[in-house]
């Protein structure tokens, strides 16, 4: 009798096994058949494998996940709605399915390597879905599936971006910054990320010290973008931390006096907050340092002009009458500063040929100055170049 009793068990056990193993296969068969939702029953083989992950006798199969994950797959890559309404967090649980392969099978073996390629298409599938809702300006929706892309390549910067893009389309900040935030840890975080966070720090959120806190991670991180240290001199000004900036590039200048851009930042600080003559001699002291540091060239006409602006305005609030009697010398005193500006502006034209602003703007002072030969030939450069039509 307990001979009988122990073949009994096992059989049990056999059966029981085989029970496991079937029930894998027919997970699998069920959702074979193309992409005809019509030919498969994807309800029946998640409930299968789902059943078969948890079974002693199939857990620890590297088949076993890998059907799951093909299960779930074809969840995310459904376009029926009651199969994608099966599980909203369908992406995970594929890959999950698909890293628990990796785990359990050797790298190189027939389903490591299945593995690697249904990983890929997984990843192509949840980028389209996104891509299609977001041209569809379902920005939500599409945000959910970028963000999807994170958990199937968490050091790739794609998922993330396109994430804080969608959120940012909906006008969901806080969610679009996180997305953005996490981008600046990973190793190859362009620059524009940060120039995207700190549109919605500085004028969706009114956070200027937060803005002021990832423009210092983006001087360290692109110390050669000058754009972020006019971001931070904007940034101080605003906070009424004036001083502290100056203070901030006058310490640097004892350390580096001939350092250029020091010079320039030091130029655009004083010319923000309207002192004129300090502006003008940083951005000399620039020029000295460094005879070809263009933006020092461009800022120092620029403040010329501006200065030359401002000097008319006197004379273009005059009515006719007082312009006549007292207008033009105000308009020779303005003229002065114009001239200062052309050969600091011919000097940046040298240094950056064809630069369509430099041009224009050369272009309007010989035009002020009425250099008319001159004028003309800048116009048709310009439309040489295409800048300006015949």
């Amino acid at each position: 009798m307990k001979k009988i009793t122990l073949i009994g068990l096992v059989c049990l056990i056999s059966m029981t096994s085989f029970a496991q193993n079937s029930a894998v296969n027919k997970a699998n068969a069920h959702i074979q058949g193309g992409a005809d939702a019509e030919t498969k029953d994807v309800a029946e083989a998640k409930t299968l494998i789902d059943q078969a992950i948890v079974h002693e006798k199939t857990m620890e199969k590297g088949r076993t996940w890998y059907v799951r994950g093909l299960v779930y797959s074809l969840i995310v890559s459904s376009e029926e709605e009651s199969i994608q309404a099966l599980d909203e967090d369908a992406v995970a649980k594929a890959n999950k399915s698909f890293k628990k392969v990796m785990e359990i099978e050797k790298e190189g073996s027939n389903y490591y390597t299945l593995t690697e390629i249904q990983l890929s298409q997984l990843y192509s599938n949840v980028f389209n879905k996104g891509a299609a809702k977001y041209q569809a300006e379902d920005y939500m929706v599409a945000y959910k599936y970028f963000n999807e892309l994170t958990l199937l390549s968490p050091t790739d910067t794609v998922g993330y971006m396109y994430a804080g893009y969608c959120a940012e389309a909906a006008e969901e900040y806080d969610l679009a910054l996180e997305q953005y935030f996490a981008v600046m840890e990973l190793e190859d975080c362009p620059v524009m990320i940060y120039n995207q966070a700190l549109v919605i720090l500085e004028q969706n959120k009114d956070d200027l010290e937060g803005a002021l806190e990832v423009t210092n991670k983006a001087m360290a991180r692109f110390p050669d973008d000058q754009t972020f240290d006019k971001t931070q001199i904007s940034l101080f000004i605003k906070l009424d931390r004036t001083d502290e900036a100056r203070y901030a590039l006058e310490e640097a200048l004892r350390i580096e006096p001939e350092n250029a851009n020091l010079w320039y930042n030091l130029g655009y600080l004083n010319g923000e907050i309207g002192n004129f003559d300090k502006s003008v001699d940083s951005y000399m002291k620039s020029i000295d340092a460094d005879a070809s540091y263009l933006d020092s060239y461009i800022n120092l006409a620029f403040s010329y002009t501006e200065k030359a602006k401002e000097i008319r305005k006197e004379a273009m609030d005059m009515d006719i009458k007082e312009y006549q009697e007292r207008g033009a010398p105000i308009e020779a005193k303005a003229d002065e500063y114009y001239k200062l500006a052309l050969p600091v502006l011919e000097k940046a034209n040298e240094l950056e040929a064809d630069d369509q602003a430099i041009l224009e703007s050369l272009n309007g002072l010989y035009l002020r100055l009425k250099m008319k030969d001159k004028e003309k030939a800048i116009a048709d450069q310009l439309i040489a170049l295409g800048y300006w039509d015949e």
